[in-house]
């Protein structure tokens, strides 16, 4: 029989887990985000090289700055780009950069301006090689840890049976001769169920997942992409927006400094999409791992639980506190009924244990006092709210 505290510790590790999910995004965030600096740095310089060698002070019409930029450059360069090139492991990025680098080959002479946007394209794809490599560690070590938290819910589900039996006065029997467990009502002796008296081997470890059932997971199409085709598309779109810079008329009309600053207008971009790619993929990892592991271990109802702040974003006010049927998932946005709702969503959906008299509470902040109180885990967002308001 499980005691109320064990009750409220697995609810709340729920909701604490999905925050250690959050905070690993939020360290291998610092990793993509140096990437992308990096790779912004490097490309910057290369302009400011081109501008200070042959722009000086600018004064230069459009037409000799065109003549400058189509300049034919030593054929070393091309080296020099395959080995820019030569640490991009990911399959689908190293394709990419082989393919825009033998197109260029190809043409016998490559310009000072097609370098530049080679060394761009480049630089940017380099990027994306590290982002879906800190990506998929952190998907495998969310999906394996969200597995585990389902499997503990799934056991404590089944524990919960027994301890709403007992709460509603019901009685175990012990049956030495059978060596089964009964539990009787009192009240008509009547047998609800029986229990063979067979110690459980007990559990060091739960089970490692599968590398098939990760590797599908980590494909799996969610509104018809993967992450990794929303990394090869972010980083697209980011080289597009580069190489429309680097034209004869954009660099006759920019200064130095103008142009660094397009350059990192561009890669600032670049990092938000990241940022919201990586925190919004790990929750639907997270939680869409869970969904597999209830169903697995045969969880009847989940419930939904929105952080309690001023940031929770309007969908999930409303959706918090509802309860849906495991069987009735449905991850499809602000129209779905199991998180995420939204990019950067903080909703996290919690096994529900229904009827259980141990309820248990949640930790929320009232942002008018910088103070944290609990709340009843029954309680929704907009009683959040209400408690908040009254404290002005």
């Amino acid at each position: 029989m499980a005691d109320k505290d064990k009750l409220t510790y697995w609810e709340l590790r729920a909701v604490r887990n999905e925050q250690k999910a959050h905070n690993q995004a939020n360290d291998k965030v610092d990793v993509i985000t140096n990437a992308y600096l990096r790779s912004q740095d490097y490309l910057t310089n290369q302009v400011d090289n081109i501008y200070k060698r042959y722009f000086g002070d600018g004064q230069f019409a459009e037409e000799q700055i065109k003549d400058i930029l189509n300049t034919t450059v030593s054929p070393s360069e091309l080296v020099t780009l395959q080995a820019l090139a030569k640490n991009i492991s990911d399959l689908q990025s190293k394709k990419q950069v082989v393919d825009y680098l033998s197109a260029l080959a190809a043409k016998g002479r490559i310009t000072r301006l097609e370098e530049i946007k080679a060394k761009a394209y480049i630089s940017v794809k380099r990027a994306a090689n590290i982002e879906l490599k800190e990506s998929t560690d952190l998907y495998t070590q969310v999906i394996q840890e969200a597995w585990n938290q389902a499997t503990a819910e799934g056991i404590i589900g089944d524990v919960t049976k027994d301890v709403q039996l007992y709460e509603k006065g019901y009685a175990p029997e012990l049956d030495k001769t059978n060596r089964t467990i009964k539990i009787v009502n009192p009240n008509t002796g009547k047998t609800i169920t029986k229990v063979k008296a067979i110690p459980d081997k007990e559990i060091k470890t739960f089970k490692q997942l599968s590398d098939s059932y990760v590797k599908e997971a980590l494909n799996q199409r969610w509104q018809g992409k993967n992450y990794s085709n929303r990394i090869w598309n972010n980083t697209d779109a980011l080289a597009d927006k580069l190489d429309e810079l680097f034209t004869t008329q954009s660099m006759s009309g920019m200064s130095e400094y103008d142009m660094a600053r397009a350059i990192e207008k561009e890669f600032g971009t670049g990092i938000y999409n990241a940022k919201r790619l990586i925190r919004t993929e790990a929750n639907y990892f997270h939680n869409q791992t869970k969904l597999d592991g209830w169903k697995a271990h045969k969880v009847k109802e989940y419930q939904l639980v929105a952080v309690l702040d001023n940031r929770t974003s309007q969908i999930c006010r409303k959706k918090d506190g509802q309860v849906f049927l495991v069987k009735d998932a449905k991850c499809d946005g602000a129209e779905g009924n199991y998180p995420p709702f939204h990019v950067f969503c903080r909703t996290v959906a919690v096994i529900h244990f229904a009827n259980s008299p141990y309820t248990g509470t949640r930790t929320a902040n009232n942002p008018n006092t910088k103070t944290a109180f609990q709340l009843k885990q029954n309680k929704t967002y907009q009683d959040w709210e209400e408690i908040v308001n009254q404290s002005k």
